[in-house]
Formats: C-alpha cells, structure tokens, sequence
C-alpha cells in the first residue's frame, strides 16, 4: 500500500513525534510510507530508513501526481498540529485523534493571529478592528456550523473574558471528523464520544505502542547519582511537558507534606519547562527546592533510565482532554509503580496496576498515596508488576500492528465523506485542482 502519513516528528515537543515514530516503525517495510511534516528539522535517525520523510508543501503535489491508497493525519490539540488543517479535508483519510477536544488550537489559529492580536492591542483603532474582521468571522463561522444553538454566544464569550475550562466542554472536533473517511482513537471512551459528537462518524480502536527497554541496574544507579539522588532517597517521578494541565503544583504539594515526616523524599520533574522561572518560584514557595531536580527536555533514549531512577511516579491530568497518554504508557511498561488522576477515559487499566487519586481530593490523595507506598516496597514492586503486564498485554507492538493494519484495509474500503455545508474558508476535496480524493490500490503485503 502507498501510504501518506502526516504527523509531527522527532524532535518537535509533543508525545505524539514520538508515538509516529513507534507506528512507522511497525509499518515500515510492509507498505510504500511517505511522512509528511511542517517542521524546520527532523530527527531523522529515530525514523525506519524505508520512509521518505518531506514537508508537507510537497503533499499536494503528490497526492495529485499518484493519489495515496491512504492518508493518516496524527491530529492533537496543539500548535504542531495546525497544518493539518490545510490538508485533512481536501484529501479525506484516517484521522486519529490523539486529544477529544481540539478547541485550544484551532482557537488559536484565529484569535491569534496577526491581525487580531493588532486589533487587541488598538481596539479603538477601524482599521486594525477591520482587518480583524476576516478572521473573526471566519472563527464565528466554525463556532456556529459545529455547535449551531451556542455557537454566536461562544464567540461572543471568546472575544471577551474566557474562562479556562470552557474549550474542555466544546472540543470543536465535528469538522475534522465529517472531513474524514475513518476515526481512529485510542479508547473506547474516546469511541463513544466522537460518536456522540458526530453520529455519523466511522470509528475504529487502535492500540497505542508502548513496549519497554531494557535498562541495565548500573545505569539506573549511575543516573540517580547523576541527578544527586542517594540510594536511600524515595525519589517521586513526574514526566512529560510540565504545564499546569500536569498539575505540577499539586505534586510538589504533595511532597512537601510527606517530606515533612519522611527526609528521604525527592522530587524529579522530567520534561520541558514551558515558564523555568515560574517553576522555580513554586518549588521555593512550597519549600521543595532544595529536595527537587528540574531535567527539562530529555534525549529520548535516556527517559527509561530516567523513569526507572524514580521509585514513585505521579501522572496527573486536569483539567483533561481525554487524551490517551503515551508518556503513561511508557512509564507503566517500565513497571514503575504509578500514581495517577481517577478519570473516567482511563478506566481500561485495571485497578490494580495503579493507584488512582480522586481529582476531587487531589493533593490529599497523591499526599496518602505517596505516603503508603514511600514505606511498602513490596506493594511498590507489584503496582509495576502489574502496570508492566498490562503494556504488554494490551500494548504490545503486535497488537498495535495489528489494529492499524486492520484500520488501513477498513480505510481502503471506505467511501469519501459526503459533500458539507461547512464555512466558506473550509477546504473541500475539490479545492486544489487537479486533486483527487484518495482511491483504493493493492496492499503490498
């Protein structure tokens, strides 16, 4: 099969580089894969050497010289994500939601730009407030197709005082979704909400990869010293990129109380820093600063060492997209014992692989969490027992070849989504001439 895949890469700052790189791998040598990106670099060493890697001003062309038998657009709630835009409906594919809401960007992709932010610094100015005019309408537009009994009065809201958790009650996900042959999502919470979102949508399950490295006892130790960790020290682990959605506070809360009782504990923050000075200011508030190691970005084959330096990891979530998160499922197959946000899209790992903290409580749970394990190794060591089994059962890089072979011969025999009444600024299929919506070919294995 001919395959486009159009995704983040290597090294841009979203787990979802990570997680392309992992399913070309699986794909890689079975099918025909071009990747298509938007970025000034690559880190072309962690993609299979059988993939063409180019930018994406190349797809079109492309597509029109030798239509694609599928497309795959690896889509997230993120600026490195916005080009897809362009692209997803005029050439219909698989899209795999990687976030249920997408609010937040494409929010961005408006409000943001140039001529609206000189509007807002200038809001008396005509003139700016005219050339604003395009964009806001075209974001009113969206808002009103996709939710068409509240969507003046979201934008209205949008243009005034937002409160922060209102893009988490309108994902904005409706026309993505009727732009695309075939849904893929990570969950079967995710699967009932796009249904609930877009009836009509075709929805399949994939597995996410997450398979586990083997990490030499040394390199642990070596690691631990090289951060400034004892072999007594309880070391309490958080991972990924340390926004407040990660609720890093709550974790550095959280320690703070133990270490009030217990001197051995350490805090590791393992992730980029979108605001170091900020950051730095809370861990000092809350006394923590001189128990804690602040790693930044990390190479992406020195994380398991990393995630295994930590006796105790705590992966928190909210306010949440209902995102599967592959930096979890990383950790859980490294068998690291894990304390996490109790939220209804994570119920499919079993109980009693983690320890689950009640968001309603959320820093008196992670508190008595931390607290129980830092003083039961044994329990410690089963927690990643079975957070270790159930990656391997469940996540496995068979399995996940599987479903996304399964998906890509659904996709080859799916029809292109029906024409749309969708706002005018919406590309359609027949947009770019010459472009044709992606056809049926034979699969080369």
């Amino acid at each position: 099969m001919r395959l486009a895949v159009c995704s983040p890469l290597p090294p841009a700052a979203t787990g979802i580089a990570d997680y392309t790189a992992d399913v070309l791998a699986l794909l890689a040598g079975r099918h025909e894969i071009d990747v298509f990106h938007a970025q000034e670099s690559v880190e072309r060493t962690r993609l299979p050497r059988e993939c063409n890697v180019l930018p994406v001003s190349a797809f079109l062309d492309r597509q029109r010289g030798q239509p694609y038998d599928a497309v795959v657009y690896q889509m997230g709630n993120g600026p490195g994500h916005a080009f897809l835009y362009d692209i997803l409906s005029r050439v219909p594919g698989l899209l795999v939601l990687h976030d249920l809401v997408l609010h937040h960007s494409r929010a961005a992709h408006f409000l943001e730009a140039e001529p609206v932010r000189a509007w807002r610094r200038d809001p008396a100015d005509p003139a700016a407030r005219e050339a604003a005019r395009l964009w806001l309408d075209r974001w009113r537009d969206e808002l009103v197709y996709s939710y068409p009994r509240r969507g003046e009065r979201l934008f209205e809201v949008q243009l005034g005082t937002l409160g922060p958790l209102l893009p988490y009650a309108y994902p904005l996900l409706r026309i993505p979704v009727e732009a695309s042959r075939l849904v893929g999502v990570h969950s079967a919470f995710a699967a009932e909400a796009v249904r609930a979102e877009a009836p009509e949508a075709e929805v399949v399950h994939l597995a996410m990869p997450a398979e586990a490295v083997v990490v030499e006892p040394g390199r642990v130790r070596d690691t631990r010293r090289r951060l400034g960790f004892g072999d007594e020290d309880l070391v309490v682990g958080s991972f990924g990129l340390l926004t407040p959605e990660k609720r890093v506070e709550t974790v550095a809360r959280a320690v703070a109380g133990v270490a009030a009782r217990d001197a051995r504990v350490r805090l590791l923050l393992a992730g980029p820093v979108p605001d170091r000075a900020q950051l730095a200011r809370m861990l000092e508030r809350l006394g923590v600063a001189e128990r804690s190691v602040v790693t930044g970005r990390l190479p992406f084959d020195e994380l398991p060492a990393h995630m295994e330096a930590a006796d105790i990891v705590v992966h928190l979530r909210y306010p949440t997209a209902r995102e599967t998160s592959a930096a979890l499922l990383r950790i859980l197959a490294q068998g690291r014992p894990v304390i996490l946000s109790d939220l209804e899209h994570q119920a499919e790992i079993p109980p009693e692989a983690v320890v689950r903290a009640d968001v309603a409580d959320e820093e008196g749970e992670v508190t008595r969490a931390i607290s129980s394990l830092a003083v039961d190794a044994e329990r410690r060591l089963e927690l990643g027992r079975q957070a270790a089994a159930y990656a391997r059962r469940e996540h496995a890089p068979e399995r996940t070849r599987q479903t996304w072979e399964d998906a890509l011969d659904r996709l080859r025999g799916r029809p292109d989504p029906p024409p749309r009444s969708w706002p005018d600024h919406w590309p359609r299929p027949q947009a770019a001439s010459g472009i044709r919506p992606s056809v049926a070919g034979r699969a080369r294995s």
